[in-house]
């Protein structure tokens, strides 16, 4: 949308010298607010807890303005038209759109970087290079680098297409239409590759480690009763997601089959009784199962649709300029995309909570607790009798529970967000299957220890 509207500007070194004027304000201004704050706490005329709470909050909001900021580089500054201007940056989509990202990405960092100059000073902590790179580098690789790191990979195979065709097939003696149709077979398959190729990408971006003996053989044997292969190969992958016990969560890496990725953090391991685990691990499993995540990419296409007709239309009709008429259908194609992911996403989540206590019935389909103490060590819950085989119910009960205990340290997490339903909401409709107990006894089987 930006290098839509601006493509008729003038390139301008200026509006590298604006943009960072603009970002290196912000910059200078998060870390003056952090040493400020850690001034007052050391000479206590603030609380460390109220010193961080409001650090937290001030930069919780200018992360938020690194998206307007970004905006106005683009728009008001013409940045994207200087990049496409440069050598190197003029046909390589890769680099331009890491121009373009640039931004808000320093502001992003900038954040954190204040953060950590913060908890240095109010807690006397030794202030080393190596360890302010290691914690900006761990918050990029826990935070936006599963999106841009992907997105900037696929960039530059379309990149290397476009080069194949402008250096080889344009010179050779080929039709267009075969050189067109190489050029289109190259980009899929190197977003094929790439597909494939995600899991490994996602081990060094989230910094993984092998699970302990105990774990992976206790989970692989879940994965196995549901049907899904352990292969070390072409099965499903399980690894342990260093997260410096700061994250109690999991997530399926993988579009295909082949080396698709189960991450499960550490604090998630470590701390949630056997039966969270069981349905952590099968809500997980019910995102594959379900194919929720093609949904969501089909579920995007309108968006598409929408912005591409709704440009020719306002072309058509005279309403817009071609490059103002872009970036109107890219802001509908966005507002579509928000919209009907968003809905997708919230239905997807519930129906995999639902279809989790399915499956936990079939992960649990040959073993048996003998006393209760085992009983409440795997459901997490003391008001099963000792042997009591598994149920519907009962796996809706765990996977309430495990919800309640994996947000317990994050309030914002059991609101109502653009991608997931509420806490609220996800428990109401498991107490539904877990009440009355009775209705379900028809679904026994006998419950994993």
């Amino acid at each position: 949308m930006s290098g839509a509207v601006n493509s008729q500007a003038v390139p301008s070194s200026r509006a590298v010298l604006a943009s960072c004027l603009l970002v290196g304000g912000w910059v200078l201004l998060a870390h003056a607010v952090a040493f400020w704050l850690a001034r007052r706490v050391l000479i206590r005329s603030k609380s460390a807890s109220q010193g961080s709470e409001q650090l937290r909050v001030v930069m919780e909001t200018v992360r938020w303005l690194a998206i307007p900021i970004t905006l106005l580089c683009h728009f008001a500054f013409s940045l994207p038209t200087w990049l496409s201007a440069q050598p190197f940056f003029e046909h390589s989509m890769t680099l331009q759109a890491a121009g373009l990202l640039a931004p808000g990405m320093i502001v992003l960092l900038a954040t954190w970087s204040a953060e950590y100059w913060y908890t240095a000073f109010v807690n006397h902590r030794p202030r080393m290079l190596a360890s302010y790179a290691s914690v900006l580098m761990h918050n990029l690789r826990g935070g936006p680098a599963w999106l841009i790191v992907p997105t900037l990979v696929f960039l530059a195979l379309s990149d290397v297409a476009e080069l194949v065709k402008d250096e080889l097939l344009v010179s050779s003696e080929w039709p267009a239409s075969y050189a067109m149709a190489l050029t289109w077979g190259l980009i899929a398959g190197g977003g094929l590759v790439l597909a494939i190729a995600f899991p490994w990408l996602v081990r060094w971006i989230a910094k993984t480690e092998p699970l302990n003996l105990e774990f992976r053989l206790e989970i692989e044997t879940w994965l196995q009763r549901c049907g899904i292969s352990t292969h070390p190969l072409l099965g499903m992958q399980i690894a342990r997601w260093d997260t410096s016990h700061r994250m109690l969560n999991a997530m399926v890496a993988g579009i295909v089959r082949p080396g698709r990725l189960l991450l499960l953090s550490d604090r998630l391991l470590d701390e949630l009784p056997r039966g969270g685990r069981l349905m952590v691990v099968m809500h997980e499993l019910a995102h594959v199962r379900r194919h929720h995540l093609l949904i969501r990419m089909v579920a995007i296409l309108p968006a598409w649709l929408i912005s591409s007709w709704s440009s020719s239309l306002l072309v058509e009709i005279g309403l817009l300029s071609h490059a103002w008429a872009l970036g109107v259908g890219g802001a509908l194609g966005l507002i579509t995309t928000v919209l009907t992911l968003g809905a997708v996403s919230h239905l997807s989540e519930l129906d995999a909570d639902a279809t989790a206590c399915r499956l936990a019935v079939e992960a649990c389909q040959s073993e048996i607790a003998t006393d209760s103490l085992e009983v409440e060590q795997v459901v997490g819950l003391s008001q099963y009798p000792a042997g009591e085989p598994m149920t519907v119910a009962m796996a809706a009960d765990m996977l309430a529970d495990a919800l309640i205990r994996v947000t317990a340290d994050h309030p914002a997490a059991r609101k109502f967000s653009w991608l997931h339903p509420s806490l609220e909401t996800r428990v109401e409709r498991l107490r539904r299957i877990a009440r009355p107990l009775p209705e379900f006894a028809s679904d026994s089987h006998t419950l994993a220890v």
